[in-house]
């Protein structure tokens, strides 16, 4: 007796969508993480301590400020809490590239740095403390965003694995997907600190750093800078942080306070850019690197402005920031 061979349609064992396949991966996250914008979307008596929403634009100059210290600003990306959760296993990464990739075990060995105590979020996570900082201060507080919980989300999402493996589109923004767009990236610039051709930029050289700046602090209570610090090649001795909210130091300082994952635990009431780079310098192999680049205690080598959306879903609250580096622009 012969039977006929059914074959499944193309793709059948995955999901239709990403947003479904990120779903089902997420499990218990999702209520927490992709989709947590929905309870502070439909209420609106919540609390502003819980869930934020943007005033009014004409209220924009009495907008509460956003206030990291009560905050627990800055994460620290060192903190006992969370900083020996790895985020790539170092030896999983050569094996995939090696083995899978066809890599040569010198090139293999050469995508990551070795440290002794592995790639965890005290050594390789400044990058993602300070997007868990950016979501803290910004999204609706359903859930207590710390480096550890985005790294969870974002090996379960797919945004980057143990052994290396992403599933993310090209476009990928962490923070606008585990927040359904509620908080995005809205404006970029790179300055490629330590490339040939590039000029050297400052907070005060920025024109988009300099808008941000010109701004009272009640006109940002709806957005975060984060700048990157030391060469554009992010293996070693590149570095991310926050620029303080509430710094009041005006377009003109060329090293303004920041919230930096890289600030010790007793650190100085005011820590500024330079003193993250004497901090971050003091590991020889960064300090080696920012001297071969030519890299400077105030340089930043980029700005990314992550802003809420309005309850209505429109971009009202990037307006300020947007005239103002419509000035700056013109002033060129």
């Amino acid at each position: 007796m012969s039977t006929k061979r059914t074959h499944a349609p193309p793709f059948a064992d995955h999901e239709p969508n990403r947003r479904t396949f990120l779903r089902a991966a997420l499990g218990t996250g999702a209520s927490v993480g992709v989709g947590l914008v929905a309870a502070c979307g439909t209420n609106r008596e919540a609390s502003a301590a819980s869930c934020p929403t943007a005033p009014a634009a004409a209220a924009e100059a009495t907008a509460p400020l956003l206030d990291p210290r009560a905050a627990g600003m800055p994460y620290r990306q060192d903190d006992p809490t969370w900083g020996k959760d790895l985020m790539w296993d170092r030896d999983l990464v050569i094996r995939a590239d090696h083995e899978l990739n066809g890599a040569t075990l010198t090139r293999a060995r050469s995508l990551m740095r070795a440290f002794p105590d592995g790639n965890n979020i005290a050594n390789e996570g400044c990058l993602l403390t300070s997007l868990a900082m950016v979501l803290q201060l910004l999204a609706p507080k359903s859930l207590a965003w710390t480096p550890r919980t985005l790294n969870e989300l974002a090996h379960e999402s797919y945004f980057y694995t143990p052994c290396g493996l992403s599933m993310t589109t090209l476009n990928a923004d962490l923070v606008s997907e585990m927040t359904e767009g509620a908080v995005q990236l809205a404006l970029k610039e790179e300055y490629l600190a330590g490339v040939a051709g590039w000029p050297k930029v400052h907070p005060n050289t920025s024109a988009l750093v300099r808008a941000y700046r010109s701004l009272a602090p009640a006109e940002r209570t709806h957005m975060i800078v984060l700048l990157k610090t030391g060469t554009y090649d992010d293996t070693v001795a590149s570095h991310y942080l926050l620029l303080d909210p509430n710094d009041d130091g005006g377009p003109e300082d060329p090293n303004p306070r920041v919230l930096d994952p890289a600030e010790p635990m007793n650190g100085p009431a005011l820590w500024r850019l330079t003193d993250s780079a004497k901090a971050i310098t003091a590991d020889p192999d960064i300090a080696a690197g920012w001297r071969a680049s030519g890299i400077e205690d105030t340089q930043i080598g980029g700005a990314w402005v992550y802003v809420r959306w309005s309850p209505s879903r429109d971009r009202s609250e990037l307006g300020p920031l947007v005239r103002a580096w419509a000035r700056e622009l013109a002033n060129r």
